[in-house]
């Protein structure tokens, strides 16, 4: 598979005279056929994987070689071909598998270029293993650490049954409740006798939890008796409070308003806020509140103040992180059309409210990502899920000699004679470059960047993705360290065309993120053609992002909407993003060709210097919409997907009058082009 092919935001031109394959070389190419790397399996319970000659269980069903793959968490396992297949002979071979019946579920593995925390599936037990007796002494002390001080966690620890009736232990699961016991749900199980507990769990709510361990015996698997239940409410310090007023008061607009924070906001304690009021050659101003406003007085009448404001409890302080933009902009801001309120998404309106929360993260799956000064204060400790075990999925190398491992940098995808692309560093950039005085600034430069590298130099496969889009959402993957920065935002920069429909394994994985509250982005591809024909941006729940120039209509290479629901909406493209577009160039800044200017590096094959780039792509698009997201869960950490989407649709600007977008007999660009600062105005006003 051609690598330039699969990316949907390949593209351009460095501004260091690198140039790469367009949109229109790949709307003009013509594609290879879908392939599969190999299958994706659920084996039914007390099935092993790996058959004892350490082929695949059910490997004999299937009338081609199989190897063993990844295990993908949650039970979902790859197993490889020895060579790439096309689509439908994938099918057949899956077909096959099915008949096995230590096989409970299949699905194909494809290969591209460029989703409520998730139980452990528990079996239907045989009656021949007794459940254990109960667990003991189930204890919950308070886990908070000063160094993550928003994050409430708590740890519990327990004793292990005193009769397991000639089984073993084998792992122990996790219950817990937040009505009294009424109803339970699960957390991931745990080999260890103590667990911690700091995602999925908010401060200042009374949860209920119990513990159970589940035997073995031979083959079969049985769940044992609950333990007593033990409750607890954690706290932290507070989360960032989100200024409703804008961050510039004088003498005569002197009061400060602030969003109301939930419980869990306040970190389940009582709260007081702090507003200052600063301005060179003034002396400082300040009120205090614990309600949600205070009035600066003594202002000097004609000084423009800017305001900062801090909630404390006593766990701690977390100030706003909306700051007005300030006066001083980053030097290549000006070359951000896209940002603008002329022809963009008029990010500094939304900044007049909130430059996003360092408690949101935004996990980008892509190449991974390169070390840059407008991103290293950005980053966490991301992974990489590249595979080299796979001579399919992987071509035999991932030009960082390893597999899976904790490193999430970029070391070039190079592959033949094509250079490096630096995909995963420009994407990041767009979405939360640092407002530092250096280079350009991102949507949401507050925000943090989760680097998950799932694309290497043959592109990437399902396989990767789904367990990169597991980890990203802090699901367990057994022999992987648990993500501890789950992220509220996905942006998934990729995809290729394809006939077949979105994988039910990947759709799976989706539909879960979104109930564990974290949206989903997706780019809609750069082959000018139906968007429902383009993986995984036909996938739900995603919100897919079409591509528009800087005239405000679509970007000749952007994949669009064909069809429509009874309702009249769009099955493809869902909103429109600029994304840049080289035809498009009467109004583009000096120099920017109507493209989208970020981050980069300057190495041809491996890293080098950190640079800038010009790129063009609903790879750009995707990003830019990912970064206002992040803006949207800054000002209310527990929006949902729905609400995210609710949002964006009514705060859209209308396309182009005339243009291809607005003339179309069905909604072809989406709802219209996103808005960042009337989405986040529409947010706090609505709430």
């Amino acid at each position: 598979m051609n690598r330039w092919h699969a990316f949907t935001g390949f593209l351009a031109t460095v501004l260091t005279a690198f140039i790469a394959l367009t949109p229109v070389q790949a709307a003009n190419a013509q594609p290879s056929s879908e392939l599969a790397a190999g299958l994706l399996v659920n084996y039914k319970t007390g099935v092993s994987p790996i058959a004892p000659d350490g082929s695949p269980t059910a490997a004999n069903a299937v009338r081609t070689s199989l190897s063993v793959g990844n295990n993908l968490g949650q039970g979902l396992f790859s197993v490889d071909f020895a060579e790439a297949v096309s689509y439908p002979a994938a099918q057949v071979f899956a077909d096959q598998l099915k008949q096995d019946p230590r096989v409970s579920s299949v699905a194909i593995n494809r290969i591209f270029g460029r989703s409520a925390l998730s139980q452990k599936v528990l079996p239907s037990f045989k009656t021949a293993i007794r459940a254990a007796s109960a667990v003991q002494s189930v204890r919950v002390a308070d886990a908070w650490n000063k160094d993550l001080p928003s994050l409430p966690r708590v740890k519990l620890t327990w004793k292990a049954p005193k009769s397991l009736y000639g089984a073993k232990i084998s792992y122990y699961v996790v219950e817990y409740s937040t009505n009294g016991g009424k109803n339970w749900s699960r957390f991931t199980g745990t080999n260890q006798p103590s667990y911690l507990v700091y995602t999925g769990i908010s401060a200042g709510v009374k949860y209920t939890y119990r513990v159970r361990a589940v035997t073995k015996l031979g083959t079969s698997l049985k769940l044992g008796s609950p333990s007593t239940a033990a409750t607890f409410v954690a706290t932290s310090a507070p989360q960032s409070p989100v200024l409703t007023s804008k961050a510039i008061v004088t003498s005569t607009e002197s009061m400060v308003t602030w969003q109301a924070q939930s419980v869990a906001q306040r970190g389940g304690l009582a709260v007081s806020y702090t507003a200052t009021a600063r301005a060179e050659g003034a002396s400082d101003v300040s009120c205090k509140a614990t309600t949600n406003s205070c009035e600066l007085v003594g202002l000097l009448a004609g000084t423009n103040y800017q305001v900062s404001l801090v909630a404390s409890n006593s766990r701690g302080s977390t100030a706003a992180a909306n700051a007005v933009a300030s006066a001083k902009l980053d030097p290549m801001f000006a070359s951000q059309w896209y940002l603008s309120e002329t022809n963009g998404i008029n990010v500094q309106k939304a900044w007049q409210y909130t430059k996003g929360s360092p408690n949101v993260v935004v996990a980008v799956l892509d190449t991974g990502i390169t070390a840059h000064p407008d991103l290293d204060s950005q980053v966490l400790k991301g992974y990489d899920f590249v595979s080299a075990t796979s001579r399919t999925c992987g071509a035999g190398f991932t030009n960082d000699n390893d597999g899976w491992d904790p490193d999430a940098s970029d070391p070039g995808d190079y592959n033949g004679t094509e250079n490096s692309s630096w995909h995963g560093t420009h994407v990041s950039g767009i979405i939360a470059a640092a407002q530092n005085d250096y280079g350009i600034v991102g949507v949401a430069p507050n925000v943090k960047i989760l680097p998950i590298r799932v694309l290497g130099p043959s592109g990437g496969c399902e396989s990767d993705l789904i367990a990169g889009l597991q980890w990203a959402a802090g699901i367990h993957i057994d022999g992987v360290p648990d993500n501890k920065t789950p992220a509220n935002v996905i942006n998934l920069s990729m995809g290729n065309r394809t006939a077949s429909p979105c994988g039910s394994a990947t759709s799976n994985i989706l539909l879960q993120i979104k109930q564990l509250g974290i949206t989903t982005i997706t780019a809609a591809g750069n082959d000018n053609m139906d968007a429902t024909y383009s993986y995984p941006g036909s996938c739900y729940p995603t919100i897919n992002v079409g591509a528009t120039g800087i005239s405000g209509d679509r970007s000749y290479y952007s994949n669009y909407t064909v069809q429509t629901t009874s309702d009249g909406s769009g099955i493809g493209v869902d909103i429109s993003a600029p994304g840049g577009d080289d035809r498009d160039v009467a109004s583009a800044p000096a120099g920017t060709k109507g493209q989208i200017i970020s981050d980069y590096n300057d190495g041809t094959r491996g890293p080098g210097a950190p640079t800038f780039a010009l790129e063009e792509g609903t790879s750009m698009a995707a990003p830019i919409v990912a970064g206002i997201v992040a803006l949207l869960y800054s000002i209310k950490p527990t929006i949902t997907f729905e609400q995210v989407f609710e949002v964006l649709k009514n705060s859209a600007t209308k396309f182009k009058a005339g243009g291809d977008c607005a003339t179309a007999t069905v909604p072809k660009c989406g709802v219209g082009i996103v808005n960042a600062g009337n989405a986040v105005e529409y947010l706090v006003t609505h709430g």
